[in-house]
């Protein structure tokens, strides 16, 4: 039985010419025969305007080639050099069926050349067309254009497959079959896949906007325990909104004329909130009261007020100490000498972000000393314990708070992604009933590490091109630096600069290659996590989970390691069974 396209009922097809020829063909050809119904193409013409046709049939083959059937039903004849078929009000010309099929089959030789790139020419395959009048026998002689074997009446319908057989072998023959990889370019020529899908932007915008209105709805809540409470610790889940409402508790304060400092680990999303300081209407209101810092730019910009004398070392291990065991005790003697001499360098409240990797010490350094009142200043931080990536952090923070409140409802990521992240983690995954799902992650197989710059280019060019993304909408997460990634000779993608520069993202003029540590706090749409190969200490789980909660809306790992790559599909099947359910 042939391989009918479309596969239809017979009783379906309206016109009974073709109804009859598509039966005979389906029952009488074997399968090693492709036949495409009622197959319409559009050429543009001399002058650019297209034109239209349809070949009623066409019957593929990979060793017999192409034959294209024209059907004509009716009472017809040839008289007078004219095509013609019978009217109740007698005879009426019509186009000749062979110039129709020739027509068709041309068209559809070029259509394969262009198509297949030159894979597969006219060169390649025997090619022709034949009439089929599946209703009549005929007689006299065979019109001009025509072939007594390209002919099919109605005493072939019972023997198709020998008339096919007779009428393709009657055209030039090629001395070689298609080869498998021709045959397949062939046919995809013909029957290509044509999948419309919605661009990642139009997604993402959709899906930004709804998750807003449920962090609003968190800030809500957390604003009504802040006001009853001075001191408050909120503990929380990844993209459970905890940035978002420390940003809006410190625009609150200071514009209720509080002196307010925003504390972070990460000096990007410091970076980030403080852009967002200058682009907010409400910056006005608390001009002059709200001071955002990352704890070490905090530090240095103290000590180096003071006049103390900064000597970190230049080793990362040695710089960590320094950070943890000196820079707490510069920090007090600058403020207390600042104080001395009179300047206003305590606040009257303290928010903190990042909360679970703050060292012992500079809690200590940041309440005793810089928050106004000290154990009874008005202090606001946020956590998440999952997220610790320093062994040195303490487990819980090492001053007092008269309420606490948990954040268990994720409202910055998709479903997805909340729960692949959280599978990761090996944490709960809770998000609200409305939350979008979003796109299942997609995972990339690297050959290898020198093939990786490539592979994450191709990937990176496709999501700007294909899916309309901006620059500022993309991420490259990797576990080392842009400097020491696969990506650090590259420049460019598609046109736009890269760069490990934050601030070049941030101003939409360049993709972001980063490490979850720095980026950590940050979100984009679309994260790209690269150069995955396998766990380490220098990327741990945990990284691996802080960089799949950056992504809002896709995700896409490009991984070298089998372990890691194993582990990660194991997680999405898990996930997409979850996601049934």
């Amino acid at each position: 039985m042939a391989v009918m396209m479309p596969n239809v009922n017979p009783d379906d097809i309206s016109v009974d010419s073709e109804r009859i020829v598509y039966r005979v063909l389906k029952e009488q050809l074997p399968n090693d025969y492709v036949v495409l119904h009622s197959y319409p193409w559009l050429r543009p013409d001399r002058d650019g305007v297209l034109r239209e046709g349809e070949a009623d049939f066409i019957v593929l083959h990979q060793e017999r080639g192409l034959l294209v059937l024209e059907v004509k039903g009716g009472t017809l004849r040839y008289q007078n050099a004219t095509w013609q078929r019978k009217k109740s009000h007698g005879y009426e010309v019509i186009t000749d069926p062979f110039r129709q099929a020739r027509c068709s089959m041309h068209h559809l030789v070029e259509r394969i050349e262009q198509r297949t790139s030159g894979d597969v020419r006219g060169a390649h395959f025997s090619y022709g067309y034949a009439v089929v009048f599946p209703h009549d026998d005929y007689t006299g002689d065979v019109p001009p254009g025509g072939d007594r074997a390209l002919i099919l009446s109605r005493r072939d319908m019972d023997e198709i497959e020998q008339a096919i057989n007779q009428a393709m072998a009657i055209w030039p023959q090629r001395e070689k079959p298609l080869t498998d990889h021709q045959w397949r370019r062939l046919t995809s020529a013909l029957l290509p896949e044509f999948m419309l899908f919605r661009p990642m932007a139009v997604l993402a915008d959709d899906l930004f906007e709804r998750i807003q209105e449920m962090t609003d709805e968190q800030i809500e809540v957390v604003a009504g325990i802040c006001d009853d409470n001075k001191r408050v610790f909120i503990s929380g889940v990844a993209g459970s909104g905890k940035t978002q409402i420390a940003y809006d508790r410190a625009i609150g304060l200071a514009a209720s004329g509080f002196r307010t400092l925003l504390v972070c680990y990460s000096k990007s999303l410091a970076e980030h909130l403080q852009n967002c300081l200058h682009a907010d209407p409400a910056r006005a209101k608390c001009e002059g009261c709200l001071t955002i810092r990352h704890f070490h730019g905090l530090a240095r910009l103290l000590i180096d007020d003071a006049g103390i004398h900064w000597a970190p070392p230049e080793s990362d291990l040695m710089l960590a100490e320094f950070f943890i065991r000196d820079v707490p005790d510069l920090m007090e003697q600058a403020i207390y000498l600042a104080m001395e001499d009179g300047e206003k360098v305590q606040y009257d409240a303290i928010v903190i972000d990042e909360a679970q990797d703050f060292h012992d010490r500079w809690w200590e350094v940041l309440e005793c000393t810089l928050l106004e009142g000290g154990a009874n200043g008005r202090l606001l931080a946020f956590a998440d314990p999952v997220q610790k990536i320093w062994e040195w952090a303490p487990s819980e923070p090492p001053v007092s708070f008269a309420a606490r409140y948990t954040l268990r409802r994720n409202c910055r990521n998709s479903k997805w992604i909340a729960r692949t992240s959280a599978a990761i983690a090996n944490t709960e995954a809770m998000h609200f009933r409305r939350a979008p799902l979003g796109g299942k992650p997609k995972v990339y197989t690297v050959a290898s590490m020198a093939s990786m710059k490539g592979i994450a280019m191709r990937v990176v060019e496709q999501l700007m091109h294909a899916h309309d993304l901006r620059p500022s909408q993309v991420v490259l997460i990797g576990p080392k630096s842009y400097e020491h990634g696969s990506l650090r000779s590259v420049s460019r993608i598609g046109g736009v600069a890269v760069s490990g520069d934050i601030r070049a993202w941030f101003s939409g003029a360049a993709i972001l290659v980063t490490t979850s540590r720095s980026f950590k706090g940050l979100e984009a749409d679309v994260v790209v996590l690269y150069d995955l190969e396998q766990l380490s200490d220098g990327f741990s789980v945990t990284d691996l989970y802080v960089a799949c909660t950056r992504a809002r809306s896709h995700i896409h790992f490009l991984v070298v390691g089998r372990e890691m790559h194993g582990h990660i599909e194991e997680v999405l099947e898990r996930v997409e069974q979850d996601l049934r359910e």
